[in-house]
């Protein structure tokens, strides 16, 4: 919690404005390939030496090239030490090694490095590449992408990402009282609380905090508040998902859940913006909440990209809930 609680007097970061990256290994020619396709080259050269000189050297050259191209496969063949396929995504990075696919939070990786070249083919011309390497405290991973990678903003705050991906998550709006470490109104990352996310959404519509706090009218005897949205619910909702400061246990989740059960259409744009939040569980619950209220696949993603980084009972609950 002290990586939380350093950041209380700042905004979050940006959120991450990339969707998926993916990398390839590395290739590593053979020089022994490089070499029988120069031969191959000499050799021809050497054959038509009878032809004048300058035919030959120039039919020597071509036979070089296209050796070269009809090698390409094998000289492409071995990998660069430590150069492995990855995905980076908001949330962290997969890596596949030859043992076992890992997965990376942002707390387990200490350094980003993106080094952008114009690699050179005899045929296609000149094209971009990036280099993308990723440290952790023990392991330096490599993959290369066609292209500019668009992982600036990665690279300059995965340390913030680090600390809001970190952050508990609050069973309450937080509305009336300060958040302490150690609170019992709070979800950790380390087992699934889908369940009683829900559930505390739930408990508080049901109570009369949801009327006094959010303005919602009350229904009758057996229910605290009518479940409809009001002008003081859609103002008071927006302004903790818009919330840019850091806090001991993060509400956004739990406000998204109370605006998909109060049917607060407005607010589905404010769900939208933190489809690619860094912390896996909010940009989960955000995107199922717009789902609920009525928005496609195609502006808030799917479950699908987040799995890797969810528990399957919160996923289950989450599909269950829109469904």
């Amino acid at each position: 919690m002290a990586c939380v609680a350093a950041v209380f007097s700042q905004e979050f970061a940006p959120t991450p404005d990339f969707r998926y990256v993916g990398l390839e290994p590395i290739a590593a020619p053979r020089l022994g390939v490089a070499a029988t396709a120069f031969g191959l080259g000499a050799g021809v050269t050497l054959a038509m030496s009878g032809l004048d000189s300058r035919q030959a050297l120039l039919a020597g050259a071509l036979a070089s090239i296209l050796s070269a191209f009809a090698l390409r496969g094998a000289g492409t063949a071995a990998v660069a030490t430590g150069s492995v396929r990855m995905a980076i995504v908001p949330w962290g990075v997969l890596v596949e090694t030859a043992e076992t696919p890992r997965i990376l939070r942002w707390a387990a990786v200490r350094k980003i490095e993106v080094e952008t070249s114009r690699a050179h083919h005899l045929l296609a011309g000149a094209a971009l590449s990036s280099r993308v390497a990723i440290t952790t405290e023990r392991d330096r991973f490599v993959g290369e992408a066609v292209g500019v990678a668009p992982l600036e903003r990665l690279v300059e705050h995965v340390s913030a990402y680090a600390s809001e991906q970190a952050t508990p998550i609050a069973l309450d709006l937080a509305l009336d009282r300060p958040r302490h470490d150690g609170d019992d109104e709070t979800l950790e990352a380390t087992e699934p609380g889908c369940e009683m996310l829900l559930a505390a959404a739930r408990d508080f519509l049901g109570a009369a905090g949801a009327v006094v706090h959010l303005g919602l009218s009350p229904a009758g005897y057996r229910k605290a508040s009518a479940l409809a949205p009001t002008p003081r619910a859609v103002e008071v909702l927006r302004r903790i998902l818009r919330d840019r400061t850091p806090k001991a246990a993060d509400p956004r989740a739990f406000a998204a859940v109370v605006a998909a059960e109060i049917h607060a259409a407005e607010l589905v744009p404010d769900l939208v913006a933190l489809a690619q939040c860094p912390h896996p569980l909010v940009a989960a619950v955000v995107r199922q909440a717009a789902r609920k209220l009525g928005a496609s696949r195609a502006k808030t993603g799917t479950l699908d990209e987040l799995a890797p980084f969810l528990f399957d009972a919160d996923r289950a609950r989450l599909e269950a809930w829109v469904a």
